[in-house]
């Protein structure tokens, strides 16, 4: 299934550099984690990593190109250009030495006690992760077993899962990402461990769960992802907003999830506002609509459905804009492709514009699937909207953060304040009905403009995000 030797021509550049110059230096120094365990199974990592017992002291006085990070984790980022080799000094369990504490004292705060190889294998999350690779003798290093559970296809904890999952209650996400991704099951112990510990998952730091979501989400396998976190009991602790209405309608997501795994399988990564827009698609059609719903003003909606998770995991004021202003292009977009005219100029040229259109594209999509229609037919459909393609969900930024705000421009002096958020959930509003037939309106108002507040919000969106930009 795998080959005990990497070739080497698979390995980044830059991360065998930065093994043999610590080599050279003295130090041991290994390929760790997910990048040894992908290229055992014959798939492309994402980024590499190096373990090493150099400090991150150390670190910094051989890499003139090195940034300490992290205060939880201190690590050592090597910067190539775009490209970072993150490098980590063998760390020991904090509590190796220590009686077993109370269980809720369990929890690590910090992870700086620098230790051996193989303690630093041991104190990893799962077996699959805990493997090394020596590059200059070319063989893995397993002080875990790991390998047996690559060849088995299974997610284990390294150690008790009871304690690992107390002690960072975010490695439950990760069983799931790891098992949703590669397609392995969760063995035994390690998935009763997940049923029985999720409410921990509410002691973690809020950014690493809201990271996490989006990580399950752009992994690849987000209709997986989702079915094992309402199986495991998750969904519940990590997505209360939306948990009761799958409860109800468990595939309802399903068709939205896995337009977005189509969209990564072609390397179109989603930006952050439209992973979160995703999820509340079902409560949001009518927006999709040229004529759209009188009796609801399209912020309230927008801000029923987005504002209690975005106030609960602390979503960015970027991402919370830029979901706002996905959502109020999408009715002009509707009145525009019902009439086949075009966008005004001004739409057009705007980097927004395009996961805009890509978000209508999978509400069309969908809907088209559910009336059934064939994936040629409606690619055939998409293909003559009025509208610039390629339809993406993703825009590649430099910073290799997704975003779509809008082109800087100079500072004026007439800046926008934001309206705070309100706090309160609201009941999910009723479902609507999308038109999905192809080249026809819903209703005899589909040459009529966009409402009034509709404009001025979107002027005042788009305001915010430059002013936000300048910032920057």
């Amino acid at each position: 299934m795998f080959a005990p030797v990497i070739p080497i021509d698979q390995i980044a550049a830059e991360a065998q550099k930065v093994i043999r110059h610590l080599v050279r230096s003295g130090h041991q120094a290994y390929l760790v984690g997910g990048c040894v365990r992908d290229l055992l199974l014959g798939r492309t990592p994402k980024d590499f990593d190096i373990a090493t017992d150099a400090t991150p002291s150390e670190l910094r006085e051989l890499f003139r190109n090195c940034r300490i990070i992290g205060r939880r984790f201190r690590l050592a980022h090597i910067i190539f250009g775009n490209k970072i080799i993150e490098t980590a000094t063998f760390r020991a369990n904090p509590r190796e030495d220590e009686e077993t504490p109370p269980t809720d004292e369990l929890y690590i705060h910090r992870d700086n006690v620098f230790g051996t190889a193989e303690q630093d294998a041991r104190r990893r999350d799962f077996t699959i992760n805990g493997l090394f690779y020596d590059l200059s003798a070319e063989k893995v290093i397993d002080y875990v077993d790991g390998l047996d559970d690559l060849r088995s296809h299974s997610v284990r904890t390294i150690g008790d899962p009871n304690v690992r999952f107390r002690e960072d209650p975010v490695r439950m996400l990760r069983a799931v990402k790891f098992a949703a991704r590669l397609g392995f099951d969760i063995e035994d112990q390690t998935y009763r461990a997940l049923l029985s510990h999720g409410k921990e998952l509410e002691k973690s730091p809020v950014p690493r769960v809201l990271e996490e979501i989006f990580r399950l989400l752009r992994g690849g396998a987000a209709v997986e992802s989702m079915m094992l976190l309402r199986e495991c009991g998750l969904l519940e602790v990590l997505l209360p907003e939306i948990q009761p209405l799958l409860s109800e309608h468990p595939g309802l997501l399903d068709p939205y999830l896995a337009e977005i795994d189509r969209s990564v399988g072609r390397g179109d990564v989603p930006a952050n506002a439209v992973l979160l827009v995703m999820l509340f698609l079902p409560q949001l059609q009518s927006l999709f609509e040229a004529d759209g719903k009188r009796g609801a003003a399209p912020l309230d909606l927008i801000s029923d459905a987005l504002a209690p998770i975005c106030h609960r995991l602390r979503v960015s004021r970027r991402d919370v804009d830029q979901a706002k202003h996905l959502l109020l292009l999408q009715r002009r977009i509707a009145q525009a492709r019902l009439r086949g005219g075009k966008l005004p100029p001004s739409l057009l040229h705007r980097e927004e514009l395009r996961p805009a259109l890509a978000l209508h594209a999978v509400v069309y999509r969908v809907e088209r699937q559910a009336a059934g229609a064939d994936d040629v037919t409606i690619e055939r459909e998409l293909a003559a909207w009025p509208f610039p393609g390629p339809f993406q969900l993703g825009v590649d930024a430099p910073s290799g953060r997704s975003e779509f705000a809008p082109e800087r421009e100079s500072r004026g002096t007439d800046r926008r304040r934001r309206r705070r958020e309100p706090d309160e959930s609201a009941p999910l509003p009723a479902q609507p009905r999308v038109s999905a037939v192809p080249g026809k309106a819903s209703s005899s108002g589909d040459d009529e403009p966009l409402l009034d507040e509709e404009e001025a919000a979107l002027a005042a969106f788009v305001a915010a995000m430059r002013s936000s930009r300048d910032d920057d």
